[in-house]
């Protein structure tokens, strides 16, 4: 099959869904299908797999990917909750759920968004595909010597009870390395290698669902995950340790957790087999 993963959205969110596209990339490849990699354009003599379909929620997109005949699947992983993508308050769903009558398929990694696209009738096209662990995942710029610099590390949006919980470690003593949007995206190697945790934060009731590109990267990488968050549908934190966050302090300042998560991630959740269910 010729495929094009066609990613949507800024330059700065190519690199924040990196982990996402090039998963995707080493997978299909794997398989056997012939993959290329666009930002924000369509291969037209391929099938799509769209990335950030958010972004063409718009009345003046949607009219332009019918109008050109691209074949395309929606690789959807922002919360859908049948109606808005991440709660939007001006989110035009009417353009979105456009863009799903016109899909092949919708593909989603997390459990509340495939019965979300069910109950708001999307069923017979939508398809649950697990995150899994693929050999790339591995970077060679992460180098675990045991000489902690930090005592946990975090990465992404430091954003709602997220930051306060953050920041409530810092204050308790913690050395927390903080990876955000404003950071070097490739400094974040430095800071996992020095890091003896990595953090897996919730950012509040709004959260449904556990980010598995950030606890895999961690796990795959040699890293134990410490996580607050109680919402996982999808058991991507079941090789990690997950505590209530009056609770995390303590657990940073103990003896470094079990690094031996990536054997156990390898035999449970595989990508490139994931996909072969679809692909």
């Amino acid at each position: 099959m010729n495929i094009n993963i066609a990613h949507i959205g800024s330059n700065d969110w190519f690199n924040y869904k990196s982990e996402i596209i090039y998963g995707l990339y080493h997978c299909l490849k794997r398989l056997g299908h012939e993959v290329s990699i666009s930002h924000n354009n369509f291969d037209a003599k391929r099938h799509n797999i769209i990335i950030g379909a958010d972004w063409l929620a718009e009345d003046s997109h949607t009219q332009k990917l019918t109008s050109a005949k691209i074949e395309y699947s929606i690789y959807e992983v922002e919360a859908y909750d049948g109606d808005t993508i991440n709660h939007r308050a001006n989110f035009n769903s009417v353009a979105y759920r456009q863009l799903i009558d016109k899909a092949v398929a919708v593909i989603t990694p997390y459990r509340y968004n495939f019965d979300s696209y069910a109950q708001a009738g999307h069923q017979a096209k939508t398809l649950y595909c697990p995150w899994g662990y693929y050999d790339e995942m591995i970077d060679p710029n992460i180098v675990k010597s045991g000489a902690f610099v930090f005592d946990g590390v975090f990465f992404g949006l430091a954003k709602g009870i997220r930051a306060q919980t953050l920041s409530s470690l810092s204050k308790q003593g913690a050395n927390i390395a903080l990876v955000d949007t404003k950071s070097p995206h490739l400094i974040r190697s430095y800071y996992l290698s020095t890091s003896k945790y990595g953090l897996v934060l919730t950012s509040g009731d709004q959260e449904h669902f556990v980010n598995p590109f950030r606890v895999f990267h961690l796990l795959a990488n040699g890293i134990p995950v410490l996580s607050d968050n109680e919402c996982d549908g999808d058991s991507y934190l079941m090789h990690s340790k997950c505590i209530h966050r009056s609770e995390l302090y303590d657990a940073l300042k103990s003896d470094s957790g079990d690094e031996s998560g990536l054997e156990a991630l390898r035999s449970t959740f595989d990508l490139t087999k994931n996909l072969s269910l679809i692909f």
